[in-house]
């Protein structure tokens, strides 16, 4: 992005501020919805932390599958290798789902990039946004990150007769001076770039929210439902890298301990796992470089600690 296309401060006011509709949440998502359960706290240190320490106790039979937590603050979020995180009250959308799908183990893997699908088909069709998924768990705007995904084991995970908890943080009303990163944006803040003034004054003035988490968990809902139909999410596999910009790029894996591989990312494997073909140089003394044969190797998210297009 470049300089000119940064908002103006002057043009961004400061959006309305209101809690989340619940009353709306619980008929649309609950009573008229798949989900089983809804609970809205008001301030909270990590929905995740939360769910996971109720489902390894006695607590957890009250969180059965599709149950949701959400936070109007978060103040001690946990995102991919400990990172940690803060939302705004507010401002932002801090929920966790309990999940424990009728999918092989092998399908769990894929759960954080189906949240993804789910939540960029939303801004794309219903909001008009150039959302992009990023292998593993972010969706980014024009390189802008707008949301993180990360799912976590409870109680030995759905085997066990625990849980997946998924986590998902979505920045929404957050103005230029609240964003967490110079490279992330939010959904209020990408209307305006977009110049979209009927739907910014509807991103100030109304529930935009409750309208935006009710239609992500609608569409996540959906789209696990039609994994667990099939008992594998290999079918859904097409519709995931359509909207992922990962695939195909030139792309840098950055691993622990300081070391990385580049290459072009090339496709999915059946475990959720990023596909790079890795072309490796090598010279002998002082001689020119000379590429060797291109090797594919498979990255699982858990073993990257950043990927970085090139």
């Amino acid at each position: 992005m470049t300089d000119s296309e940064a908002p103006d401060p002057q043009s961004c006011p400061a959006p309305q501020l209101r809690p989340l509709d619940e009353p709306h949440l619980q008929r649309r998502l609950v009573e008229q919805g798949p989900f089983a359960r809804l609970e809205r706290v008001d301030s909270i240190a990590s929905t995740n932390a939360r769910l996971v320490q109720e489902l390894s106790g006695a607590a957890g039979a009250g969180w059965p599958h599709l149950c949701v937590l959400t936070a109007e603050e978060q103040t001690g979020g946990s995102g991919r290798l400990g990172r940690s995180w803060a939302s705004p009250r507010h401002s932002s959308l801090s929920t966790s789902v309990v999940l424990r799908p009728a999918l092989p183990a092998q399908g769990l893997a894929w759960i954080s990039l189906l949240a993804g699908t789910a939540l960029t088909e939303v801004l794309r069709e219903e909001y008009g946004l150039e959302a992009q998924l990023k292998w593993p768990n972010d969706v980014h705007i024009r390189g802008r990150k707008i949301s993180g995904i990360l799912a976590a084991l409870a109680g030995g995970g759905p085997d066990a007769g625990g849980a997946l908890i998924l986590g998902c943080g979505i920045n929404v009303l957050l103005t230029e001076d609240q964003l967490p990163t110079p490279t992330s944006t939010s959904v209020l803040l990408e209307l305006q770039r977009a110049q979209q003034d009927g739907q910014t004054q509807r991103a100030q003035h109304s529930d935009l929210r409750t309208a935006l988490l009710a239609a992500f968990l609608e569409r996540f809902a959906a789209i696990l439902t039609e994994a667990e139909s099939q008992s594998s999410v290999a079918p859904l596999c097409p519709r995931i890298t359509a909207v992922m910009d990962t695939i195909g790029q030139e792309v840098r894996v950055e691993l622990p301990g300081g070391s990385a591989e580049r290459g072009t990312a090339v496709g999915l494997q059946p475990d959720g796992a990023l596909l790079v073909e890795v072309t490796h140089r090598r010279r002998e003394a002082d001689g020119p470089w000379e590429e060797q044969a291109a090797e594919q190797r498979s990255f699982s998210a858990g073993d990257v600690v950043h990927l970085r297009r090139r």
